[in-house]
């Protein structure tokens, strides 16, 4: 009997050995075929082996792909300037002229709540979506900076490009300061289903669970995206301990005021 042909859309996931990748991809595995695109060796079909940060070096797996959700890069909130700059700006660029170039027509990009991480302080809570970008550190201002490179990739390409600034996702639920930027393992996965089919032309999400402790506003996440998470970390809050380091000023509590002047 002949082998049924492979109807499925194809959807390029980078850093598709990486912790995020890995949550969502049997989800995903049941809607698309999954092409997965990280550094390291790995044996596996359908599975290409690129360092991002050399041009050109994604266009051989972006061909024929419905879809790119680009994980890859540095998720540490400690690095350096130099090092944000090279993992996930530069390596975000080669990755977006190599969509244009293969003519792919919707990207998710992984952003992250440190863009806005100087929100995060009790005047104002719950930080609202809309707000300008106002980074914690340098691993949030090159996801500030990703977010500008895929508008300006969605304007000039016409694809659609959803980014996602997505909380505290695939660690254990271990501190307190992360109960108000959890995103539970199903809701992620929701999230990026959305992301993959909402008719967004561009758009900037806040995705955390529909946590009781409400810092962070999802409402354009819901109404555009239909997005609508179960889960909240409350649950969870008896297991929380204190802070085990210090990681950026995401989560420093001291009062801050709006750049220009004022708070909100």
């Amino acid at each position: 009997m002949a082998a049924h042909a492979e109807t499925r859309p194809t959807v390029v996931v980078t850093g598709g050995l990486g912790r995020v990748a890995q949550l969502i991809r049997p989800a995903l595995a049941s809607r698309y075929r999954l092409r997965l695109l990280d550094r390291e060796a790995y044996t596996a079909e359908d599975y290409v082996r690129a360092d991002l940060t050399e041009p050109g070096a994604a266009i051989e797996a972006l061909h024929g792909a419905a879809a790119l959700v680009h994980l890859a890069g540095s998720a540490n909130p400690r690095i350096g300037w130099d090092q944000a700059y090279r993992a996930n700006i530069v390596s975000t660029q080669w990755l977006l002229d190599a969509a244009a170039a293969t003519g792919v027509p919707r990207v998710v990009l992984a952003s992250s709540v440190h863009a806005i991480g100087e929100y995060n302080r009790a005047q104002y809570r719950p930080v609202p979506h809309d707000v300008p970008p106002w980074p914690c550190c340098p691993y949030g201002l090159s996801k500030v900076v990703i977010e500008t490179l895929g508008r300006h990739h969605a304007e000039s390409t016409g694809a659609s490009v959803i980014c996602l600034r997505l909380g505290l996702v695939g660690w254990p639920l271990v501190e307190e300061r992360h109960l108000g930027m959890w995103l539970s393992d199903g809701d992620a996965v929701q999230l990026f289903e959305a992301a993959l089919t909402a008719p967004v032309p561009y758009g900037v999400y806040t995705g955390v669970s529909a946590n009781s402790r409400h810092h962070w506003d999802i409402t354009r996440a819901r109404d555009e995206l239909g997005y609508h998470p179960r889960d909240d970390s409350e649950s969870q809050a008896v297991g929380a301990g204190p802070p085990t380091e210090v990681l950026c000023r995401l989560f420093d509590e001291t009062e801050n005021t709006i750049p220009g002047g004022g708070v909100r």
